[in-house]
């Protein structure tokens, strides 16, 4: 008989296909085996992504430093943990929209707005309109983002020569997916609360930060004293390019709208 896969000569006792690796399926399908195949792929404690999930957790320098390096059928590849994550951002931005379509309004901030200015009110619009928006696109920001991040890595450890560009990148890519899965997932879990919401997002920065550089700590190996160093260089480097794009934002504003002719009092 041949593989249905790659059409390979098999033995009538084989169970998995030596040439690619697939199982040999003899039986027809039915609700039984299809449950049971989709089980078996996404549940199963030996699963890819679950082994993926919880080792760039605990050792992410084995998950990554495992890629980069040629291991390919341990762990799920950057490109499709980068995939999951994307799905589960996508999960939460349309659970959000059909189900909590009030969940990014955080009203709860403005109980006191009886004595606002005019001005007052159009930043309060402002920024509840700001809010929704990097919610709901948070993932497409985040892909954007991830060359500068994988810039800013390189420039970061620009003095160890163990990973090119590319290659932090891929560091990269791992990094923000794992973030992003976590983080979508708890927003859906916490979606019937504004408030609980809101204060989750405002530690969401912590918690990035401080992945981010249990991951370089662990793939660098580095002592506290280096990884203290190289984080204050990181967020200073970071704050640098957030001012400089405020900037460029304030002087795009200033010279071709009239916000800040609205605003005036």
């Amino acid at each position: 008989m041949n593989c249905k896969n790659c059409q390979n000569n098999l033995r009538t006792d084989f169970s998995y296909c030596p040439h690619c690796g697939a199982k040999v399926i003899r039986n027809r399908l039915t609700v039984k085996n299809l449950w049971y195949d989709a089980t078996e792929r996404f549940f199963n404690i030996d699963n890819t992504f679950l082994i993926t999930f919880k080792h760039l957790f605990t050792k992410p320098d084995e998950v990554i430093g495992g890629y980069i390096s040629g291991v390919r059928k341990k762990y799920l590849n950057p490109i499709s943990y980068l995939t999951i994550a994307i799905t589960f951002g996508g999960l939460f931005v349309y659970v959000c929209t059909e189900f909590f379509p009030n969940a990014l309004d955080f009203d709860f901030k403005y109980e006191n707005s009886s004595s606002l200015t005019e001005a007052d009110k159009m930043a309060q619009d402002f920024q509840k309109q700001w809010n929704t928006y990097l919610f709901k696109y948070q993932s497409l920001f985040y892909i954007a983002m991830l060359p500068f991040l994988a810039l800013m890595s390189r420039v970061v450890f620009i003095n160890k020569k163990q990973f090119n560009l590319s290659e932090h990148f891929v560091i990269n890519i791992y990094a923000y997916s794992h973030l992003s899965i976590i983080i979508n997932t708890v927003y859906m879990l916490v979606l019937w609360n504004s408030k609980l919401l809101y204060y989750i997002s405002m530690f969401n920065l912590v918690f990035q930060i401080g992945f981010f550089t249990w991951v370089f700590y662990k793939l660098f190996n580095l002592t506290i004293k280096q990884t203290i160093l190289k984080l204050l260089f990181f967020l200073v480097l970071f704050a640098t390019i957030c001012f400089a794009l405020m900037l460029i934002a304030i002087v795009y504003i200033a010279l071709f709208t009239d916000t800040f002719q609205k605003m005036t009092p």
